[in-house]
């Protein structure tokens, strides 16, 4: 254990056990399921086209009839801004001057002082774990309500009334002792199933819930009646599964449950005060589609325009005077939710 100055006794020496740093969590649960795939593009423009085929049931005809001709598919499209996030920091003669080098401290037992680049490392941690929670949370509220997070109203987007879709509500009510939560899941996915549209047949949904949520949905007492069948029968099945443990490629955070054909997450936290989840609500689709993506626009340098994006920039300038180093970062992205039909939302109450 190395030993330091006592802050409070000048002349005395203290064992130093190292530093406590509090640290946000970092849910990193969207980016885990890979839910997102990415697209680094070229323009800070995005255009999306849609083609919808209407139905056509033929009749019977005399035989002197002409067939009447079926018609063409309706095509539109829309197109969007994609936002800027910036965020800078700096290094200034006062982040160093006299500071100890407390990492060096508890490694060696020296008093090295900080340097640039020992601050510089700091403040680059800082920077990215800003740019992942922030690519996190905004891929979360796209699942919450359709809409791309511009607090700062840059951009102002709802998937869903882009498209003039409604999005669609399902209430489980999950202290009901006569209405069983699968009633609501059966529901909730013959809507999705209806509304795909792509010829494919899904049967892999997901449901990303609030801690209210998924205690509530747990403590059912039709849930937990099936749980104890099951017990009882000295075996389980894909109902029980995974009831209150995390599966691959989730990590030991994430509480799962599997029950009525969807998978049940647990997502815990906060953002800024800003729920990643709202209280009482789940988020349900179904996986294995194309329906979001993440599209990156360059930085707007001489360096980086019309060039294939990156997921971050940082960029770094030391002054004339040596007084100041700038460290200038952004990350520009906008994630879509191509068919917002395929998301909605779970209620525990009816």
């Amino acid at each position: 254990m190395a030993i330091t100055n006592n802050p409070t006794q000048f002349g005395k020496v203290v064992d130093y056990s190292g530093d406590i740093k509090l640290i946000p969590n970092k849910w990193g649960l969207v980016n885990s399921l890979g839910l997102f795939r990415h697209d680094h593009g070229t323009q800070k423009t995005l255009l999306i086209s849609r083609s919808k085929e209407a139905e056509h049931l033929m009749v019977d005809r005399n035989w002197d009839e002409r067939n009447p001709s079926i018609t063409g598919g309706h095509k539109d499209w829309i197109t969007f801004p994609i936002p800027h996030y910036p965020v800078d920091d700096a290094i200034l003669p006062q982040d160093i001057d006299g500071n100890v080098d407390m990492a060096a401290l508890l490694a060696s037992g020296g008093m090295n002082l900080e340097t640039v680049a020992t601050v510089r490392a700091g403040k680059m941690e800082r920077l990215r774990r800003a740019h992942s929670v922030l690519l996190e949370m905004s891929r979360l509220q796209v699942l919450k309500d359709g809409t791309v997070f511009a607090p700062n109203k840059t951009v102002d987007i709802n998937y869903y009334t882009e498209w003039g879709i409604t999005r669609e509500s399902v209430g489980l009510d999950l202290a009901s002792t006569t209405v069983r939560p699968t009633v609501g899941i059966e529901e909730g996915i013959a809507y999705l199933q209806d509304n795909l549209q792509t010829g494919d047949i899904v049967d892999s949904f997901v449901a990303i819930c609030s801690p209210e949520f998924f205690s509530a949905l747990i403590n059912n007492i039709f849930v937990q009646e099936n749980y104890a069948n099951f017990a009882r029968g000295g075996y389980q099945d894909g109902v029980t599964i995974g009831r209150l443990t995390a599966n691959a490629p989730l990590d030991a955070r994430y509480r799962t449950f599997s029950h009525g054909g969807v998978t049940f997450i647990e997502v815990r936290g906060s953002v800024a005060g800003v729920p990643y989840v709202n209280a009482g609500e789940a988020y349900m689709f179904p996986t294995g589609t194309s329906n979001f993506e993440t599209h990156f626009a360059p930085a707007n340098r001489l360096t980086t325009v019309n060039k294939r994006a990156l997921e971050s920039y940082y960029f770094e300038y030391v002054n004339e005077k040596h007084d100041i180093v700038e460290i200038m970062s952004e990350t520009n992205f906008i994630n879509v939710l191509k068919r917002p039909d395929q998301v909605i939302t779970l209620t525990q109450g009816s």
